[in-house]
């Protein structure tokens, strides 16, 4: 059963800081790229709408591939404040 979305407001991004944020914190594990393979992490191209836990070819948490999230702007702005707590 699906997970509903957290009632908050996603702010405003800043696309050039999240660029450079992503190239940081992000890029050693995930591709963004259509047809990205996975690495460390699953590739993050067409995640939205995807259920959490489903991209063939990775192996994901037991909590991951059971947290009933399709993912949305706002589970995944809630989940990159502190990914463990929420799943």
């Amino acid at each position: 059963m699906p997970v509903p979305e957290p009632d908050i407001e996603v702010p405003e991004g800043d696309s050039k800081k999240g660029a450079k944020l992503f190239k940081a914190k992000c890029a050693q594990c995930h591709t963004i790229e259509k047809g990205g393979n996975a690495k460390q992490g699953p590739p993050l191209w067409g995640l939205s709408g995807r259920q959490s836990g489903t991209y063939d070819g990775f192996a994901y948490s037991e909590a991951n591939k059971n947290s009933g999230i399709i993912w949305s702007d706002k589970h995944l702005f809630e989940y990159l404040l502190n990914p463990k707590k929420y799943i």
